[in-house]
């Protein structure tokens, strides 16, 4: 029997919601969790349509990536993944995707400010655009994982978004909300300039942050 069947059920299912609300495309993107087993995470694959992925096409992988179930590539951000795992242990699933305005948030190399109620506990109480790396590198590995040390969601210079949740669900609203307030903060920016939450409110959601984590 499959001990993984139901981390890799899960992640499939996801990139294909991904896919069909327009966060990523064919090839893009990429989604891991934490399984129950120690030191094993299930992950998408390279090279195949985020539409038709199945859970037989999700890999699980150790702590330095090597395939220990499944007979595709895994995808070429593993690294990235692992790293954020490494360094936040309360994480429980990734995802990187590239939503339209959280992506033109990360061409205008932009850091989203504490504007919006509800967004600090969330994903915390900013979200910077990281400096560029190229895709799959160690360089864009160390600067997403060491920027997630302090928040839940980052974006990558010229590239997409990634967020980190307890679990594929958590990580799910995470990336929805990101994208929501990237969306606001664009339209708001297109007629002024958008005002910070008064600093009361931002350390009040700064100390639910700080005791919800994720």
């Amino acid at each position: 029997m499959d001990s993984f069947k139901q981390a890799r059920e899960k992640v499939a299912r996801t990139i294909r919601i991904l896919y069909r609300i327009g966060y990523v495309l064919d090839y893009e993107g990429n989604v891991s969790t934490r399984t129950r087993t120690a030191n094993r995470y299930s992950i998408t694959p390279s090279q195949v349509p985020r539409y038709k992925i199945k859970a037989s096409d999700i890999l699980i992988v150790n702590e330095v990536g090597e395939v220990v179930q499944g007979k595709r590539n895994p995808s070429v951000e593993t690294r990235m993944h692992l790293l954020i795992y490494s360094k936040r242990p309360d994480a429980g699933a990734v995802i990187h995707f590239h939503s339209l305005h959280a992506t033109a948030l990360a061409s205008l190399h932009e850091t989203i400010p504490p504007f919006l109620e509800g967004m600090i506990p969330y994903l915390g109480e900013n979200v910077p655009t990281i400096e560029y790396a190229m895709a799959g590198t160690e360089e864009l590995a160390s600067n997403v994982a060491n920027s997630l040390t302090q928040r839940n969601a980052v974006l990558l210079a010229n590239h997409g978004a990634v967020v980190c949740g307890k679990d594929l669900q958590d990580a799910f609203h995470k990336a929805l909300l990101l994208e929501k307030a990237s969306t606001i903060y664009l339209l708001a920016k297109a007629v002024g300039s958008p005002r910070n939450l008064p600093e009361w409110v931002i350390e009040a959601e700064r100390e639910l942050f700080r005791t919800m984590m994720l």
